[in-house]
């Protein structure tokens, strides 16, 4: 039961701090291996965090995408189990 805790609460932060880095990452990338399309990737992550990042629902919304992947793993593992 703690793994899907684990993982909802990972992808919950993920959403609420890793959108912009995540876009800095695609950035760097694409100015290291010169492949222009990693360049939308950065426009595509920083612009969503950013807009995210205004918006008044984004703390519920991050909680329920939580509780629903930590929900989803919990399922799935209980499937294996089965």
């Amino acid at each position: 039961m703690i793994k899907p805790l684990i993982i909802g609460a990972l992808v919950c932060l993920y959403l609420q701090l890793g959108l912009e880095p995540t876009g800095w990452l695609f950035y760097e990338l694409s100015h290291a291996t010169g492949f222009v399309p990693l360049y939308n990737g950065y426009s595509a992550f920083r612009g969503a965090g950013y807009f995210y990042s205004l918006w008044p629902w984004q703390l519920p919304v991050n909680l329920l995408v939580g509780v629903l992947v930590a929900a989803l793993v919990y399922w799935l593992q209980q499937r294996r189990q089965a």
